[in-house]
Parts: structure tokens; C-alpha cells; sequence
């Protein structure tokens, strides 16, 4: 038990992306700085550890290390010292790239993830999320997966513009297929002591698609058309393989894209067979 961790994705935005408010692609200036932090849980022997980085276009990359007894370690996934002065990028990890990364140990390990934007060349964090890992190894119950707080906000009648994307990691040698359910949403009448939709013709939504072997899966909801603006959803995934599951929600103030406001985490949890509706 706790020999083996996931995380699906962390998440960086250095290409360009479309320009929801004029058109055309633009890009921003923010800096990603993202770690792995990793905790011994056998005082008395060093553990032997294995990263496996996993990306949506290139083969898997392994890196290995000893983690003293007792003792935690830190990993920096970046090209660029973090506020601490850390430069130890390991071999195997392309930082300006999506990616996700699995983790093996010869001794009990607890893994965190810890990851961050800046402005530019300032040293100074905008935002930051931190999230253990997954504890593996992935069976059953990781076929099935949902996280309950979906939306992408797309209107000129917002300064707050939301863009929302839904990753999956594939850890296994064949390719997983999979459906995605978007369940609408809907509010609690506190008068009626019941639940409401907040739009009756709102539609529940599904698509399939596959991730192929030990890659990386990353698109951003507003793709599927159907999946409406402005529209809260719960998200369920479905696999015929083991797989991860996590949202990323990049947020800007409208038509402003030199940099962002800030961005989330969207974390998800696997659902065993036995409460599977």
C-alpha cells in the first residue's frame, strides 16, 4: 500500500489558444512552476523511486532516485529556479509540455502535488493548487470517474471568462476507450427544501473518445458543442480500462489574455462498482 501514486495532468499553458472575445489566437506571459513533493513513510529504510512522465504527443519518460528513510524530497518540474533557488528539473520531464506522472516505490510514500503561475518575470506566485496524488494501483473502481463542479463561462456579459479542460491519463499498454457524461446542473430551492434545474431544456450530453496507450488525454470542454456555455455540469468518465481523471479551469478577465486572473484544480474521485448508478 502506498507504493504507488497518479497524478493526471500538470497543467501549463505556453502555446497559443484561441481569443474568445475578437478571434484569432493569442498567448500569455505566465510562468508555470510546478513540484512533486514526496514524503518516506519507512524510517529505517531509503526508498527506491521511479517517475514515469507521461505526455499527450511522445512516449513515456522514467526517471529514478533514492528517497532517504524517513525523510522528504522535493522535485522541481520546471527549467527556471522557483523562489528557493531549486534547480533539480529531473531528466525525463518536459515542463513547458502537459503531462502527468506516475509514481513507484520500494517503501511506503505519500506524493504531492504543488503547482503555480506567475506574471511574466516576477517572483511573485498568482496562484497556486496543491493535491496528493492518486493512490494506486488503478483497478475496478478507477474505470469510473466524476468530479461535480463543471462549467466554461463564455459571455460578453461577464468580465469573468472560464475555459474548462477535462484530461485523462492512460498509465496502461493499450488504448482506453472512453465516454464522458455531462450531467446538468441544477440549484436547491432552500424554500421547497428541493433541487430545481436552472434550465429545464438543458440536455444531458455524452461523447466517446480514446486515449491511446500510456499517453496523456487533454481537451477543452467548449470543443464539444453541444456541452452549452454558461451552463454548470457534473462530469462522470467512463473506461473499459483503469484510467485518471482531473479538470483544469483557466480563468481570465474578458478579452484581456496577456496573462491570467488565476487557475484551479478540478479534482476528481473514482467511483467503486458497488455505488455505480
Amino acid at each position: 500500500m502506498y507504493r504507488e501514486w497518479f497524478v493526471t495532468e500538470y497543467f501549463s499553458q505556453y502555446d497559443e489558444f484561441e481569443d474568445w472575445a475578437k478571434g484569432g489566437k493569442t498567448r500569455s506571459i505566465n510562468i508555470y512552476d510546478k513540484w512533486m513533493l514526496i514524503v518516506n513513510l519507512n524510517s529505517q529504510e531509503d526508498a527506491e523511486v521511479n517517475l514515469t512522465f507521461y505526455y499527450q504527443d511522445e512516449p513515456p519518460r522514467d526517471f529514478t532516485f533514492r528517497l532517504a528513510a524517513g525523510r522528504q524530497g522535493r522535485l522541481h518540474f520546471s527549467d527556471e529556479p522557483d523562489n528557493l533557488g531549486t534547480i533539480n528539473l529531473p531528466p525525463g520531464c518536459e515542463p513547458r509540455k502537459r503531462f502527468g506522472v506516475r509514481v513507484r516505490s520500494s517503501q511506503p510514500v505519500v506524493v504531492q502535488a504543488t503547482a503555480g503561475d506567475r506574471i511574466g518575470e516576477e517572483r511573485i506566485t498568482n496562484s497556486m493548487a496543491t493535491y496528493l496524488y492518486h493512490p494506486g494501483p488503478l483497478g475496478e473502481a478507477e474505470k469510473t470517474w466524476m468530479y461535480v463542479d463543471c462549467v466554461y463561462l463564455a459571455s460578453d456579459r461577464f468580465p469573468l471568462e472560464e475555459r474548462e479542460w477535462l484530461s485523462v491519463l492512460n498509465p496502461n499498454p493499450q488504448t482506453a476507450h472512453c465516454t464522458v457524461t455531462f450531467i446538468p446542473g441544477g440549484d436547491v430551492d432552500v424554500g421547497s427544501q428541493a433541487s430545481r434545474p436552472i434550465e429545464a431544456s438543458v440536455a444531458m450530453v455524452q461523447h466517446t473518445f480514446e486515449v491511446p496507450a500510456e499517453r496523456l488525454f487533454s481537451i477543452l470542454i467548449s470543443d464539444w458543442q453541444d456541452v452549452l456555455p454558461n451552463q454548470p455540469y457534473a462530469v462522470r468518465v467512463d473506461s473499459d480500462l483503469p484510467i485518471t481523471l482531473q479538470g483544469i479551469r483557466h480563468i481570465f478577465e474578458r478579452g484581456k489574455y496577456e496573462f491570467s486572473r488565476c487557475w484551479a484544480v478540478l479534482d476528481a474521485i473514482p467511483i467503486p462498482p458497488s455505488v455505480r448508478g
